[in-house]
Formats: C-alpha cells, structure tokens, sequence
C-alpha cells in the first residue's frame, strides 16, 4: 500500500547536514528558516515586524480618537459660546428666559403701575477706601519667589510638556468662552541664552513662542570666561528681573583642570548675582570618543555644578546621560546632529516656560 504524504496536515521538517542544524517552519507564515536548533515555536522577522506594525497602527488609530473627541469637545464649545452671545446682544440671558414664565402670545395681561419707593437721603455719607496702598517700587515685586528650580531634569521637563499638550485645547476653548474684561497685559520678562556653540541652531524652537522678549546669545568655542566677560554687554540695566539660561563648559573641559573649572564657575556666579536676574545653569552634555579623562572629568563637573547651585541658589538643569542615545551626537563626537539639537532646544525651551508660568 502506497502511503499519501498529502493527506497528512503537518509540513515535514527536513533535517540539514552538520550537527544541531535544522529547516525550521515560521508559526505564522510557514517560512522556513536555517536554525542551530530545532524550536519548538519560531516566527521570523518578518512577521515580527508586521505585528509591531499592526501595534503602531493600534496607537495611531487611538490617538486619533482622541484628537477627534476634542474636537467634538471644541465644536460643542464654540456653538454653546455663539449661543450665549447670540443671547446677550438681544437682551435675553439665559437665566431670564429660564425664570421667566411661558408667555403666549393670544393671552391680554393687564399691566398696572409700579409703586415707586421714595428715596432715603442720608446725611451721613460714609467713604472709605476698599483697596490697599500700593508698593512705591519695583524692589517687592522682583524679590517674588518663583518656582524652585534648584534641580530640574529632562524627565520632568517633559512630563510637564505632556500634560501641556494634552489639556492645551481644551484650556484654549474655556478661555475663549469667558466674557470678562482682560486687564492691560504687563511687559514680558526678557529671556537670554547664552552659551557656546552647541546653541547654534536652536533660536527657532527657543524663541518661537515669544521672539520679541527671547534671544539667544551663541558664542562658538566660548569659554566659561568668555561668558562671564560678554554679560555686561547682553544684560541691560533696564530689564526688570529678567531669566537668564547659560550652558557653557564643555570646551574647558578639553585643556583645564577641575580646579580651574570651578574657579571660572564662581567668577561666572559672582557676576551673574550682580544682574538682579533669575539665574538658571545647564549641565555640559557627555562627549564621545574623547578619551576616558574628559567624560570622567564632565561626570565630576556636573556633580559639583548641581551642589553650588543649590548653595548659590541658582537653578540647575540636569541633562543626565540622554544625549549618549544613538543619533544624538555628531560623529566627532562633541557636537550634536540635527536631531539631537532638536532635542537639545525642546529641552531649554521647556524649562523656560516652566520658569515663567
């Protein structure tokens, strides 16, 4: 009797020449695939990669969900706003037309004259002064503390960025259906960045939001000295408590000590206390291929940075490790890449608008 291989269901699995060599079958695709070992379940990298896919189509399709529930959100807003416009120009808000009676328009009323109340006159008229006097100077108002920002890192800068994000439009629609007067809008605090020349590309991001009160001030191969020298010239004796942001120290860290480091850093605070301004360091990024000496000695750098800022109560924005991510640096190793300057400027602009709002 001549045995019909077709009949049976399972695909045989032929074994190749060499020792623990085997043609394995994909469970998903029936591919066979060249493994050291026979597996009791493999799947190849293609149908790996059409389930990360179906994955990513999943969060899309939910992120567009939402986006389209505020919108719903938004619609309903603006309709419920243009009603309750509609209503105040003509006279009728809505708490009269729901007080008042359902009137119909065949019914005759009769109307009769109000009794008027005579009028009390009082010989004494009391006046008195319901506000508080105000500040002769400016010396309170620029003494109020602001948010501590002795210590801030890229995670929290970001999760505040994600509930920015997330509540940005619904905030913007309530905004939009108060009916209040707004009161005259108080100058902008002055924003300046000033560093060497990893900020070169990075005014688009930082300034977008407010290009009238923020620059940046790029100083290609500056030093912490460099810095110190050119802030007389950038700080004005007329900004009000302004918000200055300085990245400086990874060129020192090429051909100075430690200890000269932190000399120029407590010349750089000296000067910066004599501007009246909300002070903010950014740690030095980690460097590459640059020998084991320079990213040990940026590792000691930051680690003293963020103790004297705190003493000198400066804020300290502390980048950490995340730069040493692949695509970040440049291939020399010093300088970032187009998206590693992207990440870079998000990360300064972040931390300004959490020190102004």
């Amino acid at each position: 009797m001549i045995e019909d291989h077709c009949s049976h269901p399972q695909r045989h699995v032929p074994k190749m020449e060499g020792e623990g060599t085997a043609a394995v079958a994909c469970g998903s695709c029936a591919m066979f695939a060249i493994l050291p070992k026979v597996a009791g379940s493999f799947t190849c990298s293609n149908c790996m990669l059409i389930a990360l896919l179906k994955d990513k189509v999943q969060q899309l399709e939910e992120r567009v969900a939402t986006l389209q529930r505020i919108r719903e959100l938004e619609l309903f807003l603006e309709a419920t706003e243009h009603t309750v416009s509609t209503k105040e120009e003509t006279g009728d808000s809505p708490e009269k037309v729901a007080s008042s009676p359902t009137q119909e328009p065949d019914i005759w009323r009769n109307v009769t004259q109000r009794s008027r109340r005579p009028r009390v006159r009082s010989d004494c008229l009391e006046i008195r002064n319901r506000f508080e006097v105000l500040s002769p100077s400016m010396e309170d108002e620029e003494q109020t503390p602001f948010e501590d920002l002795s210590l801030i890192t890229v995670d929290q800068v970001y999760e505040d960025e994600e509930q920015r994000q997330s509540s940005g439009n619904v905030q913007a629609t309530l905004e939009r259906t108060a009916h209040r007067r707004t009161p005259t809008r108080p100058k902008r605090r002055r924003v300046v960045v000033i560093g060497d020349s990893l900020l070169r590309g990075t005014e688009a991001v930082i300034c977008g939001p407010d290009k009238m009160s923020r620059e940046v001030c790029c100083l290609p191969g500056a030093k912490i000295q460099d810095v110190t020298e050119r802030l007389q010239g950038i700080i004005k004796p007329t900004d009000k408590y302004p918000f200055l942001l300085v990245h400086v120290g990874t060129n020192d860290t090429a051909s100075n000590s430690l200890q000269k480091i932190k000399r120029d850093y407590e010349a750089l605070g000296r000067k910066l206390k004599q501007l009246n301004a909300q002070i903010v360091i950014s740690s030095v990024l980690p460097v590459e291929r640059r020998g084991p000496g320079r990213e040990g000695k940026i590792v000691e750098v930051n680690n003293w940075l963020r103790k004297w800022c705190k003493q000198e109560r400066f804020g300290f924005l502390d980048h950490g490790m995340q730069f040493l991510e692949d695509g970040l640096l440049a291939s020399d190793g010093l300088h970032l890449t187009t998206v590693g300057r992207n990440v870079f400027a998000k990360n300064l602009r972040n931390l300004i608008r959490r020190a102004l709002n």
